[in-house]
């Protein structure tokens, strides 16, 4: 089997620089008030909505430096430094702490409650744009921000980040969900990095301890999604379906912790998470993975989302260099040449965010709230990694 796709896939690195991140640089920079544009349309024209969402914002400021420390222009930096600032500015709640939800388009506070999610993406992206571009303040606004999450964010009870809170930090939501945990887990790998000598990496096993202990489902070994507080999983909240992509997303974030220190608890896990993809989630037929489906069963939810896609090149390619499957070596391919085929736009750049079960248009819009560069950019930067890791005979 050959590890060497580039006869038939671009490089992914070049992919992120030139066909991903230049869409954002010309449409989602905000020259009037600072942060980012989000609801962009598929040519790059400007939504309604110009309210400015905590993920998204904190996405683009990962996107820009990584881009940049990844050989894009100089000029990514300053892209990605002007749009921490509006953060720091303006999301922080000077009265009680913590990161607002949204802003309006010039930074006055909109929706003020205090979510596990945003929290964690603020700790991911200046951690990451603190390593890569050595800026120690916001090194200090991401350790700061975890303190804050173990203050009011974390159930002291029953372990594990609860949803949300209001303003003042009263408990608004006290379940736990997966989605949460795993950013929760992306964010303080990223923070362990950034502030060396392992600092935070007890924080580290403590989420994937939660992950492997709470959110399996025993008999078919897949991610369940949401969690009423003492653990039990709430399956009327996830409407008995399984998330595909997160459970790719689960399998990479263990094999990246098992790269680092391996837990053979982990490995197994991310094992079985890929093994019930590779069952029910991959589309052989037209390629690409579905989005959802019942426990067990084949997937009901049958459109390609981007992100998805997204979580299955790296956690697919990890599969194979840490667990050695070649199973997902061809999963990658699979999804690889889906998403190349059909969600990459050639005419304005960037990925659409879904088509249909086949690969026709379904949804051909950038960014949202929720959505910018970073699935794609991030995908593509640590799948060529892998990639040259796979060539040079590891795995």
């Amino acid at each position: 089997m050959s590890h060497r796709p580039q006869a038939d896939l671009p490089d992914l690195k070049d992919h992120a620089l030139a066909r991903v991140l230049p869409f954002w640089a010309a449409h989602g920079v905000d020259h009037d008030y600072g942060g980012y544009l989000t609801d962009l349309d598929r040519d790059g024209s400007l939504g309604q909505a110009t309210e400015k969402h905590l993920v998204a914002q904190t996405r683009l400021v990962y996107s820009f430096a990584a881009g940049a420390a990844a050989g894009g222009p100089s000029e990514w930096l300053n892209l990605a430094r002007q749009g921490a600032a509006f953060i720091l500015r303006h999301f922080r709640d000077v009265q009680h702490d913590g990161w607002f939800w949204s802003v309006s388009r010039a930074g006055q506070p909109r929706e003020t409650a205090k979510r596990t999610y945003g929290h964690a993406f603020v700790i991911y992206s200046l951690a990451e744009y603190a390593r890569l571009c050595g800026d120690s303040r916001a090194l200090a606004a991401a350790a700061h921000t975890w303190s804050l999450v173990t203050a009011h964010l974390w159930d002291q009870e029953h372990g594990g980040a609860i949803e949300a809170c209001d303003r003042a930090w009263r408990v608004t939501d006290p379940g736990h969900t997966m989605g949460a945990h795993l950013h929760l887990l992306e964010a303080l790998l990223s923070l362990n990095e950034a502030a060396g000598a392992d600092r935070y990496w007890p924080r580290v096993c403590e989420v994937c301890e939660l992950i492997v202990t709470h959110m399996i489902e025993p008999r078919h070994r897949c991610a369940l999604e949401k969690f009423l507080p003492d653990w039990t999983h709430h399956e009327a909240l996830s409407h008995n379906l399984i998330d595909y992509g997160h459970n790719l997303e689960a399998a990479w974030l263990l094999l990246r912790v098992c790269q680092i220190e391996d837990e053979p608890r982990y490995r197994e896990a991310a094992r079985g998470f890929l093994d019930y993809v590779l069952r029910f989630g991959l589309d052989r037929d037209h390629g690409g993975v579905f989005s959802h489906g019942p426990l067990g069963e084949p997937a009901s939810v049958r459109h390609k989302i981007r992100w998805v896609q997204t979580e299955a090149l790296v956690g697919f390619l990890l599969g194979r260099l840490v667990l050695g499957d070649d199973r997902c070596w061809e999963a990658f391919l699979n999804v690889a040449r889906f998403a190349l085929d059909h969600l990459h736009d050639p005419e304005h750049g960037e990925w659409c965010h879904s088509t249909q079960e086949d690969g026709t248009p379904r949804d051909r819009t950038k960014g949202s709230a929720w959505k910018a560069a970073y699935h794609v950019t991030q995908a593509c930067l640590h799948a060529q990694d892998y990639l040259a890791q796979l060539a040079a005979g590891a795995g």
